[in-house]
């Protein structure tokens, strides 16, 4: 489909998971620092080399993905962060490596890598807007990967150090504000109802290890009412959460080499995925494009209806720059349409850990490696129906997904039709009675 308007571009990163741990021998001197003088510490680490496989971010890493993002898209006005700035089991290292068990330690430190974070990023990119959602590992509790939670002191103080760098207008920070360090969810309408509107969601309240499902029944309603007046305004809306809808492929996978059947697991709670994928279709024509991060992996979910209709949603799920589950670091540059807000192609450029010498490079390009656009649902589905039934697209779409680290790759021959399936069949049930149908 051809642009209706101007073309423009942005940025798409995630999971940097950045980990002020990985020189233990450094730590003390960050604890008791200015976060000013972060960068002057952590550049003086004997431990120069990249992390490897199965590891959060290191500072060489983190400043390495910034500075070739700024190299190739240093004017960039708009950058979609969709979560996990803190780096895994950060509550728990924190406590065994400084000897400081108390609350208001770990709250001060995680406080400072948020703005260092945001310092680093602000450095490269200091006019972009940038959409932030709250990750799973972004939150100061001691309750492991489940996120912030309603009234966490992460959130109201965090919240002002991410809007003063991050939003440009006091309208803007205001908003992202008062919805973010109550809650972690906020939507923005920069140019006011005439313009494109973010709905920033906290899908971690909606995950099954969160044991009360209050909390994610307000987030739900309050994301229909703000989808329902978007509809009612005729505006658009880009869609930002950190977990995607759908089987959590790798858990299935596992549970497939062991015991060869084919049973849904999914990302997040049942209920709530049925919800939020009933959302999505009900307001296709509204909501232009979604993005989520969290798996780590260069994939999509693409929700359609089963009731003949057109409708259609498209989830664009980021690369992530931690290679902590075995893929490569990888982000993504993508056009879109200035009028209608229809995303148009995207570009992925990954670092090869494994490589001798390992260096920044094009991975590839979505339109000239599918042969289609972003721009339709049509294009949409027959880039999947390729997927399904090409060699060459099925081929390029697992290696894809790891930011070609097959090297580390859990997808085999035996298991890929479980990763196959994950991007068109979302909910339980169809995921389920796909999985039926291919294996009689």
């Amino acid at each position: 489909m051809a642009a209706t308007g101007n073309v423009d571009t942005f940025l798409l990163f995630s999971d940097v998971h950045f980990d002020p741990f990985a020189d233990p021998s450094l730590v003390p001197a960050l604890a008791a620092a200015d976060v000013s003088d972060w960068k002057s510490i952590l550049a003086s680490s004997t431990q120069t080399a990249y992390p490897a496989y199965g590891s959060d971010s290191n500072y060489r890493l983190f400043e390495s993905t910034l500075d070739d993002m700024a190299a190739r898209a240093g004017g960039i006005s708009l950058i979609i962060y969709p979560g996990d700035i803190l780096s895994h089991n950060f509550s728990a290292d924190y406590a065994s490596l400084p000897g400081d068990t108390s609350q208001a330690g770990l709250n001060a430190f995680a406080q400072k890598t948020v703005q260092f974070f945001v310092q680093e990023v602000d450095s490269r990119f200091p006019d972009a807007t940038v959409i932030v959602a709250d990750g799973n590992c972004d939150t100061d509790n001691t309750l492991g990967s489940i996120g912030a939670r309603p009234g966490d002191a992460y959130l109201s103080s965090t919240a002002p150090i991410l809007a003063q760098d991050f939003f440009n207008t006091d309208a803007d920070r205001a908003a992202f504000t008062a919805g973010y360090s109550m809650a972690g969810y906020y939507a923005l309408e920069p140019d006011g109802p005439t313009g494109i509107k973010y709905i920033v969601l906290n899908d971690n309240l909606w995950i099954s290890e969160y044991d009360d499902p209050g909390p994610g029944a307000v987030e739900l309603a309050w994301f229909a009412s703000e989808l329902a007046d978007s509809a009612q305004d005729f505006q658009k809306v880009w869609v930002v959460a950190h977990i995607p809808t759908g089987a959590a492929a790798a858990t299935v996978a596992g549970t497939y080499d062991a015991t060869g059947q084919i049973s849904y697991s999914g990302n997040l709670d049942n209920g709530f995925n049925n919800a939020f994928t009933a959302l999505e279709l009900s307001y296709s024509s509204t909501i232009a494009a979604t993005f989520t991060g969290h798996l780590h992996n260069d994939d999509f979910r693409l929700i359609t209806a089963n009731d003949g209709s057109d409708a259609a949603a498209l989830i664009r799920i980021a690369p992530g720059i931690s290679p902590v589950f075995d893929s490569n670091p990888g982000y993504q540059i993508y056009s879109f349409d200035t009028q209608t807000f229809a995303l148009i192609n995207e570009t992925t450029y990954t670092l090869d850990l494994g490589a001798a010498t390992p260096a920044w490079s094009k991975e590839y390009d979505y339109a000239e490696t599918y042969g289609y656009t972003l721009a339709t649902p049509q294009e949409w589905q027959a880039v999947y129906a390729d997927i399904l039934t090409s060699p060459v697209s099925r081929t390029a779409y697992l290696n894809y997904k790891n930011q070609d680290a097959t090297s580390q790759s859990t997808i085999t021959a035996a298991n890929a039709a479980v990763y196959l399936l994950a991007p068109g069949y979302t909910t339980p049930a169809t995921y389920n009675a796909a999985a039926t149908v291919l294996a009689g």
